[in-house]
């Protein structure tokens, strides 16, 4: 009975001062991290420097693992930083990279007439095999309007990665999955017009170039490491600017240099805006940006 009583208390000791070591672990490791403006190349490559000693995932500039929300906003964009050296592949340390699916891109990241595209578009038949791109934990399987069905998987490099207009889910939330897993069967479900995997990388909840990191025509990364920086987010300052824009819908009568004299504007300008040329015909209900 002596013998059990000190073997359970041993038993509490060595649980309680782990866990106090770890929570001190994590906590020295966020602060020191935090307060750098530049994070050295080789202190991010064992990546337990931004990882948590639990199976949260939680991640330093991520406020938690949250399971319902797709569109994710952080505490801010690149807290403290210049710039972020993060590891995208590394055999050392067992992280690897693979393509989610190897097609043809019919859609670019960047602006689409009067909205930016957060992704890339990549096309598919509806139940191709859509794969994981890196290691991580599985944060969002549900149904959005715009997205369809759609998985969010956050790394251990900070990376989240989506995968949305999909057909049928494979994984469940909090599931960890290998980079090459299989995580879902590619569809057109939610706002979309056509069979294709819609395809994103975010940090802090910032969506970025993924052609910034990834060579879709090779199916590969540029390269096992990348800095990301305020650049990367270039396009939100726009985003910014355009909730000023005014829009006019073409009437019978409407033609260029008209609109353009009537917002004190000049046609050069209003192509530029919509993308199109100064002989372009106008049809009657059609959105043009004139500011």
């Amino acid at each position: 009975m002596r013998f059990l009583l000190i073997f359970t208390f041993v038993n509490i000791f060595t649980s309680i001062f782990s866990q106090r070591l770890q929570d001190s672990l994590f906590s020295l490791v966020t602060n020191d991290t935090i307060a750098l403006k530049t994070i050295a190349l080789d202190t991010v490559i064992t990546d337990k420097h931004i990882l948590s000693f639990n199976d949260s995932m939680q991640i330093v500039g991520y406020q938690n693992f949250l399971t319902r929300n797709i569109r994710y906003k952080p505490d801010s964009l690149i807290p403290n930083y210049d710039s972020v050296p993060i590891v995208l592949a590394d055999s050392n340390i067992h992280r690897a990279y693979c393509h989610p699916f190897n097609g043809i891109i019919t859609s670019r990241f960047g602006y689409r007439r009067y909205r930016q595209h957060y992704g890339i578009d990549i096309d598919l038949i509806t139940g191709d095999s859509v794969h994981a791109a890196f290691d991580g934990k599985v944060r969002i399987v549900q149904y959005s309007r715009g997205f369809g069905k759609v998985v969010v998987i956050r790394h251990h490099n900070g990376l989240e990665t989506v995968y949305a207009h999909l057909s049928k889910f494979i994984v469940d939330t909090c599931d960890y999955v290998k980079a090459g897993d299989i995580i879902a069967l590619g569809g057109n479900t939610g706002r979309s017009t056509g069979s294709h995997l819609h395809f994103e990388v975010r940090y802090l909840g910032r969506a970025m170039d993924p052609e910034s990191i990834i060579d879709f025509k090779e199916h590969k990364l540029l390269a096992n490491s990348f800095t990301i920086t305020e650049g990367n987010f270039g396009y939100l300052s726009r985003i910014a600017h355009d909730k000023n824009a005014k829009f006019h819908y073409v009437r019978s009568g409407d033609t260029l240099s008209a609109i353009a004299r009537r917002y004190k504007s000049r046609v050069s300008k209003l192509c530029y805006y919509n993308g199109i040329n100064q002989n372009a015909i106008l049809q009657i209900g059609q959105k043009l940006r004139v500011r």
